[in-house]
């Protein structure tokens, strides 16, 4: 017997409803993922996300427009965001050589000159290559630049740390999707310059540089300069133009950065902040799932998985214990101290890792007991704290900042207290 009406109407409103929770939630993913890797393949290990971005993509198109104000480009091989920084002076953006998972070990200012170089050769490329031969070319190129030899840059094939830099860029471009390894390995390349054959995603490489200007259209430049002009654009002159970009930049370092500081602020930014904050606030929780906390000295956005980032706190492992452990230390520190900014010398700072070292020689790796170790140890913590904003690190000490106080000691995660009313609650605990 067929259903009533009403029954059938709301039957159809629950399915409605069903449809826009499932919607939802796939944009959300989708955002998700873009930020993640802003540049997606139809390699095996995007598809999903790349099929999901492709279903949204005119709704993901004017979102990203409209709030940080980031292009995103969708073809039949990729989908690329180009994301623009917050914060164009930041050092803690760097990339992480993945091949030893002991150790955190950032890219050089010669790895990063020598990815530049192998793009380049790629790009003059057919649709495979060898490891040998971007090698060979990229050597011919820097040999053969004359501004390279005045900076006394060189790449030797025949030197075992330049062919280990070499494959350090290619597993780069491998993870970014740019190459896909398809006969033999790497490493053999390294130990014995044995050769390996990649095929070369030309959409993906071809989208790897992300600026607003060309880096050739820019000349008579150092290199603070010339990251400036990378990305410069227009001052806009209207009113309405000006607010819109004052709401990209501040939404672009919500979702860039782990807390973002009312004192690093310029005063238009803050003053934008105090009016416009809940509206921007109130958007990035509801469309893409974060967790807020407003505190008097910034805001956080706290993500509730680990797809957001590459970084987490705490981790497994040795470094990801002793960093924990520094962190509430850190925080202990600052919420005992009285003076207006929290100064810890750096010796202060090894001395204890040192102390921790000691105490968890039976949990930790065997090289945490040595003094290379434990410097090891430190270092990696540091890193970590500071491109999480939980330090601030100067050249003779150490500023802890005020999210950092959320990790306290008895606690395995740190606490995620929401703020109750219109209550301006001190630091971020």
């Amino acid at each position: 017997m067929p259903g009533k009406p009403k029954d059938r109407l709301t039957a159809a409103r629950r399915l409605a409803t069903r449809h826009e929770v499932v919607e939802q939630e796939e944009r959300r993913d989708a955002i998700a993922a873009l930020l993640a890797q802003p540049l997606l393949t139809a390699e095996a290990t995007n598809a999903e996300d790349l099929r999901l971005v492709r279903l949204h993509a005119d709704w993901l198109r004017k979102w990203f427009r409209r709030w940080p104000g980031w292009m995103l480009i969708i073809t039949a091989d990729i989908a690329r965001l180009r994301k623009h920084p917050s914060r164009r002076n930041d050092s803690t953006r760097g990339l992480v050589d993945r091949d030893d998972a002991s150790q955190r070990s950032l890219f050089t200012r010669r790895k990063y000159a020598l990815l530049c170089l192998v793009l380049a050769t790629l790009e003059n490329e057919q649709r495979q290559t060898t490891i040998k031969q971007v090698a060979s070319k990229t050597e011919t190129a820097i040999r053969l630049d004359s501004r390279l030899a005045e900076l006394s840059f060189d790449f030797d094939t025949k030197q075992l740390v330049h062919r280990r830099e070499l494959v350090s860029v290619m597993r780069f471009l491998q993870q970014r999707q740019v190459l896909t390894l398809i006969d033999r390995d790497d490493v053999s390349y390294v130990q014995s310059e044995s050769d390996c054959l990649y095929r070369i995603q030309r959409t993906a490489l071809s989208s790897m540089l992300c600026s607003v200007r060309g880096a050739s259209t820019i000349s008579n430049a150092d290199v603070e300069e010339l990251i400036e002009q990378l990305n410069d654009t227009e001052i806009p002159e209207t009113p309405q133009a000006q607010n819109e970009q004052l709401q990209h930049r501040l939404v672009r370092r919500l979702l860039d950065d782990p807390v973002m500081y009312f004192d690093e602020l310029t005063v238009h930014e803050y003053d934008y902040f105090n009016t416009q904050g809940d509206r921007i606030l109130k958007e990035l929780s509801s469309t893409i799932g974060m967790e807020i906390e407003r505190r008097a000295e910034g805001v956080a956005l706290l993500a509730p998985t680990a797809v957001w980032t590459d970084l987490d706190l705490p981790e497994g492992g040795t470094r990801g214990h002793a960093t924990l452990l520094l962190a509430e230390w850190f925080g202990m520190r600052l919420r005992k101290c009285t003076e207006v900014h929290c100064s810890i010398k750096h010796d202060e700072v090894l001395d204890y890792v040192r102390d921790l070292a000691k105490e968890h020689q039976s949990r930790w790796r065997k090289s945490a007991g040595t003094n290379d170790g434990v410097h090891q140890i430190y270092r990696d913590a540091i890193d970590i704290l500071k491109s999480l904003r939980l330090i601030e690190v100067r050249k003779e000490c150490v500023i802890p900042r005020p999210a950092v106080a959320r990790y306290r000691l008895g606690q395995t995660e740190p606490s995620l207290a929401k703020d109750s009313g219109t209550e301006q609650r001190t630091l971020f605990t």
